[in-house]
């Protein structure tokens, strides 16, 4: 099993996932491509203390962008995964 930190990249503080942390005790993460729900519920339940009841995982497509350094060619971003993770009631993570 790979360790916390491989697994777990960054959480993501927008003001949708802030509304998701603040209404329904969910927190949502960038994680590593090769990582499964099993490893990111183990990764947080260890780095935070908390329990989590569910974890849902989606992949985030590469968009196209135009790079003004190389005679805005088309470039695309890189692909990544995001996590959503639910946690029991009574249970928090503090991302501040």
């Amino acid at each position: 099993m790979k360790e916390a930190v491989q697994i777990l990249q960054e959480a993501f503080l927008t003001e949708k996932a802030t509304m998701l942390s603040a209404n329904m005790n969910q927190y949502v993460f960038s994680v590593g491509m090769d990582a499964d729900k099993r490893n990111i519920k183990d990764a947080i339940e260890s780095s935070f203390g908390v329990t989590v009841l569910n974890v849902n995982t989606m992949l985030l497509k590469p968009k196209p962008k135009r790079d003004r350094s190389r005679r805005n060619r088309v470039g695309y971003t890189r692909q990544s995964k995001k996590a959503i993770v639910t946690l029991k009631a009574g249970d928090s993570i503090d991302l501040a």
